[in-house]
């Protein structure tokens, strides 16, 4: 179990909070919905989408909690809870919180547009480097570079463009990279996670995404056991509840609309709290565990696969 803020998770029932929680997210996603928008306020929109794709990342991680009964063409049923599934949802639903956080997470409008920018130019990007086959497809390559054309002519007139980048890194900008030189790492850390609990995390779960022998591990011991199972997603899904409170927070700094219900479901807003735990609230866990492991060899090490 994690130890949470102020309130402590621990002990807390997962499946309870995540089902608070996650009411709570799409109220706020959908309030958000019916807000006049004005212009230069493209970046919501985006911001709606990423929300919508989280929210789903999320659902589908708490749905294969349960047992899944498959049954196939000779009538034989299969019974199991796919944890590694689970993982590698909730290590999407990471990225997709850290990536937001990145974008739009800046308190300086203009900033939060300018990286929305180099954010929507990297996708562009990514669509000029597949190959057209039919008529329609060479169509939408050459509105695309059009559309890649006239936002590089205004990522070139932000001063920003000069303040966060050096002259190497703004031609990897110009080309379609919007994460220079940073990694999952420093960007989770800068979104609040506590910097050796997310490496040893998301090492594993990357291990699961990437099969590693750890996942393999854990796969055939539990075969057997629904409940062991059970348990492994249910840690995984844990950490998709501290995902789930710190998108909350985040998501109603930015948008009125939004704070305005996350402050009004009182139940919700203390459970999102006692999940919403930042680094400085897990440091005594590491210094004990460093305590007991001078070396740094101990668990954190171990569950990266």
């Amino acid at each position: 179990m994690y130890l949470g803020g102020s309130g402590m998770a621990y002990g807390r029932d997962i499946e309870a909070d995540f089902d608070t929680l996650i009411d709570l997210m799409a109220d706020m996603i959908d309030t958000q919905v019916d807000v006049r928008r004005t212009d230069g306020d493209d970046w919501i929109v985006d911001l709606q989408a990423l929300s919508v794709k989280l929210f789903k990342q999320l659902c589908s991680a708490r749905s294969l909690l349960e047992p899944t009964s498959f049954i196939n063409s000779r009538k034989q049923v299969f019974q199991f809870i796919d944890q590694s599934t689970v993982i590698v949802a909730v290590r999407a639903c990471i990225e997709s919180y850290i990536a937001m956080n990145w974008i739009f997470g800046s308190r300086d409008i203009e900033h939060r547009r300018f990286r929305h920018r180099i954010w929507t130019l990297a996708g562009l990007y990514d669509r000029l480097g597949l190959h057209a086959t039919t008529d329609e497809g060479r169509r939408k390559v050459s509105e695309t570079q059009a559309q890649a054309d006239e936002l590089t002519v205004e990522v070139l007139a932000s001063p920003f463009l000069l303040s966060d980048y050096t002259d190497k890194q703004r031609k990897r900008v110009l080309k379609g990279d919007w994460r220079v030189d940073w990694s999952w790492t420093d960007q989770a850390v800068r979104a609040g996670f506590h910097k050796k609990y997310f490496e040893s995390m998301y090492s594993h779960y990357c291990g699961y995404a990437h099969s590693s022998y750890i996942s393999a591990l854990q796969v055939r011991d539990s075969a057997n056991s629904i409940d062991d199972q059970r348990m492994l997603a249910r840690a995984a899904l844990q950490a998709g509840v501290h995902v789930l409170a710190h998108f909350l927070f985040f998501y109603a700094t930015i948008l009125d609309a939004p704070m305005r219900v996350f402050e009004s479901n009182e139940e919700a807003h203390r459970c999102a709290g006692i999940w919403h735990f930042g680094a400085e609230e897990m440091d005594y866990l590491y210094e004990q565990k460093k305590d007991a492991d001078p070396d740094g060899r101990g668990a954190a090490g171990q569950a990266g696969g």
